[in-house]
């Protein structure tokens, strides 16, 4: 289907972001219906069928506010009350104008009462079952008693069939159009709901993995904290030995609380959604605590932490979300990267961007976890110096990245170690 199309058909009948499917199936009923009503006007009259005429013109009124009130103020409930009371009304009493039982009228009445299944909730079911068996079988018993009430309009076996064979056509037309259109409808929202389900169970088995992730992973770091505590109780250390075991609790602690950093900024993402507030942020500024909480680890671990920080920069993000990328990329850094070893951060201009670059010279990445490197499948590893993480990291990155309209990659390094590059917009 063409883009012009689809947006002619959002126009006509709703958009489904904001329309429901029987909100939709209803406008498009009645946008077919006011089209075949109106042919009827002028077709009824040069028949002869004059109050037909007259009828059809004050259905297409009628069906032209009854879509005015679905389409424009969403009332289709009483859309629908509205439309199957008139067109039945209408339909009786042309009943009479149109030959009675010899001429077009059930017909119509079969068309009106399909429609009205087609587009009424279940509950209305059977009051407009009623509705129509009562009004047809009334018009037939009241005709069968007073034949001259019904009015002799077909002069000819030629007016007869100039009749019926149109309305047989037009009804089987709308039969057809509307039977494909709700079979279309449902097998897209059948689609949608599946794909919705497929979505759920997959979310539902990373949370469940991530989960059992957490569980076991945070046993370790306060394992070693408890062991610290109580070797530090039972054991009367001598100062430089009682100074490495809090130097190497308090880096511990700092990794634990990183890990369960990230897991509360991700859990009240699941429960609040991505709420994102861009503003111009100088980048140097952002970055620079980031850094100074960071100098523990790589300290630890005699990593050396050059920066070619651009203090110009201002870009258009979130300042918590780009602190969180920032810690997680300088984080992952240091956890890969050995003893010895070199991280590098730099900032610069690229265009319209700017260009956030974490360099290490660490173990890279295997190439068989680079392609769910930014998922919640990637499975966590040790770092160099024995360090786990949860793997939720780097998920977190991409996810914060796209929500600030920016990009994050990575390349392995030919000399050893890999790169990660993170674009964000730069600030007007």
């Amino acid at each position: 289907m063409s883009q012009r199309v689809k947006q002619f058909l959002n126009f006509l009948i709703g958009d489904p972001q904001l329309f429901t499917l029987e909100n939709r199936i209803f406008n498009a009923i009645c946008a077919i219906s006011l089209f075949i009503i109106a042919i009827n006007v002028p077709y009824n009259y040069i028949t002869g069928l004059t109050v037909t005429s007259l009828i059809f013109a004050f259905l297409v009124v009628a069906f032209s506010f009854i879509y005015f009130l679905s389409r424009y103020r969403k009332k289709v409930d009483i859309s629908i009350v509205i439309a199957v009371i008139v067109i039945n009304a209408m339909f009786g009493i042309n009943y009479f104008y149109s030959g009675g039982i010899q001429g077009a009228s059930l017909l119509s009445f079969t068309l009106s009462f399909f429609l009205a299944m087609l587009i009424s909730p279940p509950k209305q079911y059977y009051w407009w079952l009623a509705l129509n068996l009562l009004t047809v079988l009334g018009l037939i018993a009241w005709e069968y008693y007073h034949p001259a009430s019904v009015e002799a309009v077909y002069k000819t076996r030629r007016d007869i069939f100039a009749d019926m064979t149109p309305t047989y056509i037009i009804n089987v037309a709308v039969i057809f159009i509307g039977t494909v259109y709700l079979k279309n409808a449902y097998n897209n929202e059948k689609k949608r709901g599946e794909e919705k389900t497929r979505s759920l169970e997959m979310m539902n088995t990373e949370k469940s993995k991530l989960f059992s992730l957490i569980s076991h992973d945070l046993r370790n770091p306060l394992a070693a904290i408890q062991s610290y505590l109580q070797l530090m109780r039972e054991i009367e250390l001598d100062p430089e030995n009682k100074t490495q075991i809090e130097t190497e609790l308090l880096y511990v602690v700092n990794s634990t609380q990183e890990m369960l950093y990230n897991i509360l900024v991700w859990s009240k993402t699941q429960m609040d959604g991505l709420n994102v507030n861009l503003i111009p942020v100088d980048v140097a500024s952002a970055i620079h605590p980031i850094l100074k909480i960071n100098k523990m680890a790589v300290s630890k671990k005699k990593i050396a932490l050059d920066t070619n920080i651009d203090a110009s920069i201002k870009v258009m993000a979130d300042i918590n979300m780009l602190q969180l990328i920032v810690r997680n990329l300088l984080g992952n850094a240091a956890k890969f990267t050995p003893s010895g070893g070199t991280i590098f951060i730099k900032t610069s201009r690229s265009g319209d961007k700017c260009l956030i670059e974490v360099k290490d010279s660490g173990v890279g990445i295997d190439l068989a976890r680079q392609a769910d490197i930014f998922s919640l499948k990637v499975r966590s590893t040790f770092g160099t110096d024995n360090e786990k993480g949860i793997g939720l990291g780097l998920f977190l990155c991409k996810e914060y990245t796209t929500a600030q309209q920016g990009t994050i990659w990575f390349e392995n390094n030919l000399e050893g170690g890999s790169s990660f590059y993170l674009e964000l917009p730069l600030a007007n």
